[in-house]
């Protein structure tokens, strides 16, 4: 710690002079907010509070920064609040700067993770920045409308030699790669990635629903190999967080049911974009409910908006219509006739029931998916009850995709099943990474069969 001016230490081990710092105006609208929260936990004087800035990615950014300003913050926001509950907190601060605060962990290890996000944000948005200098500083409150700013240099920011202190891995999910793991980690056994989720309120007709968003991969299952990816939504009543299934989507008003579905896709787009050419694969799975698609006013928005995306980043779409239980065949074929030349092709969503699926014969779509059901199976039946699913579903429509799966093991099941697609359920993609390694011996398995 020789190396520091003993000028900038302070009770907690340092501090800047006043000659070092530089001001930084806070324009804001909730500016007394952010600095009165500041002022009340300490969190800036007892060296918590950092500060990127994004100057140096707006100039590589160009004339882009204007389109992908707001998925910057976005992903800036949500990989920090997965992994970092209140009260750590973040915010964007004036239009070229985002601020990270940080008490629950070491100062040092604040530094290294507010670094880390920038070289990966970096990583996503142009390429490799890590050459350059981190734009990382200390935040001090000056006024009600003003921060003291202090560049950080890792070398000097306290001891190193320090257990506590030491650098920590990207522990933001919403940071990793198309293997699901962080740079300059080790390849998993897997090669399944792990989704970011982003999540928005939607209210309609005084019920109000949370709706989660997650781009899930999606397995061509002959090859075992992964295709592109399936616009998946978690939909939540806000009053309790109940997790609504498919019978409670079904029941929902279908003007909210729309709006679940509009912002469930805008969501999914996002996070694509957010994702390189090599991990998007070639496919975009994207799902809306039938009476969503029946509405002429979302049918033209989910189609302009999705062919607009599919065009920017070069995949081929497939609409999926859900709740198809109880539709006449001829309304099911009218509906596919009206979105059929906005993408590569149509699937309808049914319960996994053969009757159910039988119904869907000669309706226009080429397959069928199907939502597994959560029933624990061995795995004898469980290849015979997707067998017999996947058998009903090619001779309705060619195709059997099936979703939800708990575990990779289930999924190598269902390809020797005769499953043709299938994506496995978000909650499974979270678990503890220590889980993925039977995943590897269940495709394994697959493939020597």
């Amino acid at each position: 710690m020789s190396d520091i001016d003993p000028e900038r230490q302070t009770a907690n081990g340092r501090n800047a002079s006043a000659t070092a710092r530089e001001k930084l105006a806070i324009e804001h609208d909730r500016a007394v907010e952010i600095v009165e929260r500041l002022r009340e936990t300490h969190v800036d004087i007892t060296g918590h509070a950092f500060l990127l800035r994004l100057d140096t990615l707006i100039v590589r950014l160009g004339a882009k920064w204007d389109v992908k300003r707001e998925l910057v913050f976005e992903h800036l926001k949500t990989a920090f609040e997965r992994d970092y509950q209140e009260p750590n907190w973040c915010i964007p601060i004036n239009d070229d700067a985002w601020m990270g605060l940080l008490p629950e962990i070491g100062s040092r290890k604040g530094a290294m993770v507010m670094t880390q996000i920038w070289r990966d944000i970096c990583g996503f948005f142009v390429g490799d920045m890590s050459a350059l200098e981190t734009p990382l500083f200390e935040v001090l409150v000056e006024d009600v409308d003003t921060f003291s700013l202090e560049k950080i240099d890792l070398k000097t920011f306290f001891d190193a030699a320090h257990e506590d202190e030491a650098p920590v891995k990207a522990r933001s999910r919403g940071f990793q790669s198309e293997d699901g793991r962080s740079p300059g980690e080790a390849p998993q056994a897997t090669a399944i990635q792990r989704p970011m989720i982003v999540a928005a309120s939607v209210t309609y007709g005084g019920r109000s629903l949370k709706v989660a968003s997650s781009a899930e991969p999606l397995f061509e299952m002959k090859k075992m190999v992964m295709i592109g990816h399936r616009l998946e939504s978690l939909v939540m009543d806000e009053m309790d967080n109940a997790l609504l299934d498919r019978k409670a989507l079904a029941n929902l008003d279908w003007g909210l049911r729309e709006m679940a579905d509009i912002i469930n896709i805008d969501q999914g787009l996002k996070l694509l974009r957010l994702k390189s050419p090599e991990q998007r694969k070639m496919v975009m799975l994207v799902p809306a409910a039938f009476s969503t698609f029946a509405s002429a006013r979302a049918r033209q928005k989910i189609t302009s908006e999705v062919a607009r995306a599919a065009a920017e980043m070069g995949l081929k779409v497939l609409f999926e219509v859900r709740g198809l239980d109880g539709v006449p065949p001829h309304r099911i074929l009218e509906i596919v006739s009206l979105i059929k030349p906005f993408c590569m092709t149509v699937v309808g969503s049914v319960s996994p029931d053969r009757k159910a699926i039988a119904a869907l014969t000669k309706c226009g779509l080429s397959g069928v998916c199907l939502e597994y059901d959560g029933v624990k199976r061995e795995e004898d039946a469980l290849r015979d009850f997707l067998s017999t699913l996947s058998q009903a579903a090619k001779s309705a429509a060619g195709a059997c995709m099936m979703q939800g799966f708990d575990n990779y093991r289930q999924m190598a099941v269902a390809r020797l099943a005769g499953v043709t697609h299938a994506s496995i359920k978000t909650a499974a993609l979270m678990a503890p990474r220590p889980h993925a390694e039977p995943a590897h011996d269940a495709e394994m398995e697959a493939r020597e069969a």
